[in-house]
């Protein structure tokens, strides 16, 4: 029987703006399994990870292998065309920080990107299943996440097993939130269409039976009654949560509130003392932060340092914070953060997550860490600079999300660089699809350069301000992206080539909203001002789109059959921009009723294509 691998995946609070956090990581975990796991048997498959190599590489293009890449750690290994195709292609994943993407790759990525990811997990299906993916805290996943757990899960051509798990806590999501609608729309609709199931469990609070049965299997006393009084005390401190409930019952071993008789066999409390001890305990993080407090303060140095990193992070990154902070790295001979990593997986704070990674064992943990050490120095925005000044440009690209959420917790007087980083963010967002996080990132690189002049940072803002219009019109907000359009057109001192990229969204944001002839429009003139001519008039329209369409035709009758094999790609931005601009517009007036200009258009497109290349239209 074959065993296929188990993984996970977790969402965070506090990388909220990370597109497809929890996705990656359990990806991540099977790049991992199949890398360095699979001569021990934990896959259970026994499989060749050659094999796999070699099934992978090929299901894939280059280019939506090296999509992957940069965004997976860990799938370089496997994905061994894209590493070679792409010299900036950092093994644990990442690529040179603030690639500018292409008008064409903004336009497609959502599609490129889905289909990657299909085929990625349909590959692995193929391999390792039975395979389970499990998603944890759901409710702190973005839109993106959602968006793409949809579409692996309506995957009617994965004919392997996959079974995909998703936890949230109910009592964060309401009938208004985006994964409620989800889940509503998989099992109502899609699971019917799709051919698939989905099973919902309902895993309640404990009540007051289930903790007196966990209260007699650890504290069991000779006299019943005072099980069920401990037991009732301790669901009024947690309330029936069962991670709370287990942290309650450690207090009360550390703190000696409970004491094991030898003579006995039995465990004996004082309630009242228990009562009047945990008065105060308003919930666990009350209680960790207490039991964190009494350890060193390099042990809560450490636990601090850490929370700000993530729920997952990496002790090499750990170390960059540390130094930074004037601590030694050195005790009695010995190299500190060894020790202290042991000290916080013995006491259940961090566990192991993969080859020099870790990971807080709950989110309530992360939180009590926060607030150790409050009277030494220590920001958010601190350990954000540090990590932005530190870090190589590849790790840095890697973990660009979270230490941009990190330096956007603070205020900064280098408002240019870190605004810099935010369009990073922000472009990085944008290619893969991930438009609500592309749009605060963006948002922000605008607030942060608020009081800086057009002449001092002019491509900067004309950066910020594209990726910004383009995501806030795809989330939906017309208004926002149009106030971006409008501060930049009006200003009149670009050409029409730096604005391109903001065109094509103003003539989507025309057609968005059922303005075709306006958006017809704009592309005519800008692709005058392209120094490219689709007609001299309108007016005239009818008798250009003849002669074009005849003239079309002959030059088609002279091209050989084996053309295909000997045409190129058009490289040149200038005539990219012209053919997506025409593509445009060959849409729009299709639309706008006007037949004939969409003609004229589409010969304007084969005529560049025989003249220069393919393109994407």
């Amino acid at each position: 029987t074959n065993i296929g691998p188990f993984v996970e995946g977790k969402f965070d609070l506090n990388a909220a703006d990370e597109p497809y956090s929890g996705i990656i990581k359990a990806i991540a975990a099977i790049c991992q399994k199949i890398t360095h796991n699979n001569r021990s048997g934990e896959t259970g498959n026994h499989v060749d990870p050659i094999s796999i190599r070699e099934k992978v590489s090929n299901a894939l293009h280059d280019d939506e292998a090296r999509l992957l890449v940069h965004l997976v750690p860990g799938l370089a290994d496997i994905i061994v065309t894209a590493v070679s195709a792409d010299d900036n292609v950092n093994k644990e994943g990442g690529a040179t920080a603030g690639r500018k993407l292409d008008v064409d790759e903004l336009e497609n990525g959502i599609e490129r990107l889905k289909h990657a990811f299909r085929l990625l997990i349909r590959t692995f299906c193929d391999h390792l299943a039975p395979m389970v993916l499990f998603l944890d805290d759901l409710q702190w996943a973005d839109v993106s996440s959602l968006q793409m757990i949809d579409y692996l899960i309506s995957d009617t051509e994965n004919e392997s097993s996959l079974m995909i798990i998703g936890a949230y806590r109910s009592d964060e999501v309401d009938e208004n939130s985006l994964l409620y609608n989800k889940i509503i729309a998989l099992r109502d609709h899609k699971s019917v269409t799709c051919n698939f199931h989905v099973t919902e469990v309902d895993l309640p609070i404990f009540n007051i039976y289930d903790v007196i049965s966990m209260v007699k299997a650890i504290f069991l006393s000779v006299n019943k009654d005072e099980n069920r009084a401990l037991a009732e005390l301790c669901l009024k401190r947690t309330l029936g949560n069962p991670y709370f409930v287990l942290e309650f019952r450690k207090m009360l071993y550390h703190e000696g509130l409970v004491e094991y008789r030898n003579d006995a066999s039995v465990w004996t409390w004082n309630l009242g003392n228990i009562e009047d001890t945990t008065m105060s305990t308003a919930n666990v993080v009350v209680l960790l932060q207490d039991r964190m407090r009494r350890l060193s303060k390099y042990a809560q140095m450490y636990l601090r340092c850490a929370a700000y990193l993530g729920s997952t992070f990496r002790n090499t990154t750990l170390e960059l914070v540390w130094k930074s902070h004037g601590m030694p790295m050195m005790i009695d001979d010995k190299p500190i953060l060894p020790l202290l990593v042991d000290m916080a997986i013995k006491d259940s704070f961090i566990e192991e997550y993969g080859s020099d990674r870790y990971r807080w064992v709950h989110d309530k943990v992360q939180e009590a860490a926060f607030s150790l050490l409050e009277d030494v120095k220590m920001s958010p925005f601190d350990i954000g600079r540090i990590l932005y000044y530190s870090l190589d440009p590849s790790q840095l690209e890697q973990d660009l999300f979270a230490v941009v959420d990190l330096i956007n917790k603070g205020k900064t007087e280098k408002s240019a660089e870190f605004a810099q980083a935010n369009l990073q963010a922000a472009q990085k967002a944008l290619g893969l699809s991930a438009f609500q996080s592309a749009s605060r990132y963006s948002s922000h690189g605008i607030n942060l350069l608020k009081n800086t002049d057009w002449s001092t940072e002019r491509q900067l803002k004309l950066n910020l301000y594209s990726v910004g219009a383009h995501s806030e019109l795809v989330v939906g907000n017309v208004a926002t992206a149009e106030l971006y359009m409008d501060e930049v057109f009006e200003r009149g001192d670009f050409t029409a080539l730096q604005t391109l990229s903001l065109t094509m969204t103003k003539v989507t944001a025309m057609t968005s909203t059922l303005r075709f002839n306006d958006a017809a429009d704009c592309c005519l003139e800008t692709l005058k001002d392209l120094d490219y001519k689709v007609t001299a008039s309108r007016r005239l329209v009818p008798l250009e789109m003849l002669y074009a369409l005849m003239k079309t035709i002959k030059k088609l009758k002279r091209v050989p059959m084996d053309f295909h094999k000997h045409i190129g790609v058009i490289t040149h931005q200038k005539r990219k921009g012209i053919v997506a601009l025409t593509a445009s517009l060959n849409y729009v007036a299709y639309r706008a009723g006007d037949s004939k200009l969409s003609i004229l258009a589409a010969c304007k497109i084969v005529d560049m294509t025989l003249k220069y290349g393919l393109s994407e239209y």
